[in-house]
């Protein structure tokens, strides 16, 4: 079916037309791994696991490259301050390359329990340290770049007249709205640099020699010479957080398209900030990080985190609170629990292929209409309600809504339904007992108490049309 995406770069929702037929190929700015993934993070993968998986569900071959940060990504967007490896290595009294690999796998771990499927490629910054020094000697030669003594190498955005495109701005536009310090030996507020020197009488960790010195690539320059090293000169979409588009993402642009022409890129898709109940932007450096233990060492399962990012639009800023998350919760496990029903049925007769092709239509159309994933969410409702669709329909639709969310509702009803076969012990059936008393003698109060002293032991009380069921917490 047709695709349509919203295109930063237009500021419209345009219909999707690649470069290659049947073809999909993307690049996603990925985790500086000096500290674990915020949840904030976390909601820009997710966003890009659902358009790889929609583009495969519409029979696209996709090719996916998603960069680890590893060095170069200072704490300040004026090219100043330190790098956030170096300054994770003093947090943490490691070597810089430990805590590379103790933050990738941290990161890795969170990406696996999300159940999002790995890039294609995961390329390192410092395994491409070569493909950056010959991307600025090119910019070099073309007369982009001047030198700052005991600074570095930088790029003048004035000799790039589309600087700022992407967010509708002009050169002269930022120079009034950078959210930088201006450093007055810039030529200019927005240039930025390609190759920063290592400080004189300073032992970096990580740094290479170059044409210009001792040093390291800039944050910028890394993800162009990635990019284009993995996906060619050209390629279909670049994602990214919100917070990217005005300055990392422009300055790919101006190093990028100088030397393979414009559009480097056919779409630009950037996810919104998850936000607190202020409405402030949850981040590692404002108040109390939120990484996706937070969320597990409270209990919940880490599907209802996705379920809830999923719940929002990509381009609309979500509003986190453990309410709102405990209310996905109920909504996952209703979810799951009907799924459980559909997968005990004795008889579920034959996957009905006219009805299946009705309900697959139905909820992928929304996420392919500019990833409309919550308006699917209410189509997958909308099927349990259905009594129409006997079960092996059901079941079918359910393994393809797995393979578009990735949700997992499949497995966690079979496993559901193999808890529900283990017997509750005798003091819980007791329990449960005095609680359906207390229901009797509409003493709602006892009767809460009670489901949460049940709760409390390790096992879940399930109200049905046929009565209570005990059942062993997932």
């Amino acid at each position: 079916m047709t695709i349509k995406l919203f295109n930063t770069m237009s500021r419209k929702v345009e219909e999707f037309k690649p470069l290659v037929s049947g073809k999909m190929g993307f690049y996603s700015c990925g985790p500086t791994v000096y500290h674990y993934a915020h949840i904030g993070n976390l909601r820009h993968f997710i966003q890009n696991d659902i358009l790889k998986r929609m583009f495969r569900e519409n029979g696209y071959d996709v090719t996916h490259v998603m960069n680890i940060t590893d060095v170069g990504h200072l704490t300040s967007d004026a090219d100043s301050g330190e790098d956030k490896m170096e300054k994770g290595a003093a947090r943490d009294n490691k070597s810089v390359w430990e805590i590379a690999s103790f933050y990738t796998n941290a990161f890795l771990k969170d990406f696996d329990d999300l159940n999002l499927i790995r890039p294609d490629y995961m390329p390192k910054a410092t395994e491409y340290i070569n493909e950056q020094i010959a991307l600025i000697e090119k910019l070099e030669k073309l007369g982009y770049t001047y030198r700052i003594e005991d600074d570095g190498i930088y790029y003048d955005t004035s000799k790039f007249p589309d600087y700022g495109k992407l967010t509708g701005g002009s050169l002269s536009g930022n120079r009034a709205g950078a959210r930088v310090e201006f450093n007055d030996l810039k030529r200019n507020p927005t240039d930025f640099a390609l190759w920063k020197f290592s400080p004189k009488n300073e032992k970096r960790q990580m740094e290479w020699d170059s044409p210009w010195g001792i040093g390291f690539p800039g944050w910028h320059t890394e993800c162009c010479a990635m990019s284009m090293k993995l996906l060619g000169d050209h390629f279909d979409i670049h994602t990214g957080g919100e917070d990217l588009s005005r300055i990392h993402h422009n300055n790919e642009i101006a190093q990028s398209e100088p030397l393979v022409g414009a559009p480097w890129v056919s779409y630009w898709m950037h996810t919104s900030f998850l936000v607190d109940k202020s409405g402030e932007k949850m981040s590692k450096s404002a108040g109390e990080f939120m990484g996706l233990d937070a969320i597990r060492n409270r209990g919940y399962d880490t599907m209802v985190y996705k379920y809830l990012v999923l719940l929002s639009h990509f381009q609309a800023q979500l509003a986190f609170s453990w309410a709102g998350l405990e209310s996905a919760a109920n909504g996952y496990k209703n979810i799951v629990r009907r799924v459980a029903e559909i997968l005990s049925d004795s008889k579920p007769g034959e996957v009905n292929k006219e009805t299946f092709d009705f309900w697959h239509e139905k909820i992928l159309s929304p996420v392919s209409d500019n990833m409309k994933t919550a308006e699917a969410l209410v189509q997958i409702q909308e099927l349990l309600r259905d009594n129409s669709v006997n079960s092996a329909t059901k079941i079918a639709l359910f393994e393809f809504i797995d393979r578009l969310f990735g949700l997992q509702f499949i497995d966690r009803a079979t496993k559901l339904n193999e808890l529900e076969s283990e017997s509750a012990p005798a003091e819980i059936m007791t329990l449960a007992d005095a609680r359906a008393s207390a229901k009797a003698a509409k003493d709602w109060g006892e009767a809460d108490k009670i489901r949460s002293q049940i709760e409390a032991a390790g096992w879940s009380i399930v109200d049905t049309k046929n009565g209570s069921k005990i059942v062993k917490k997932v």
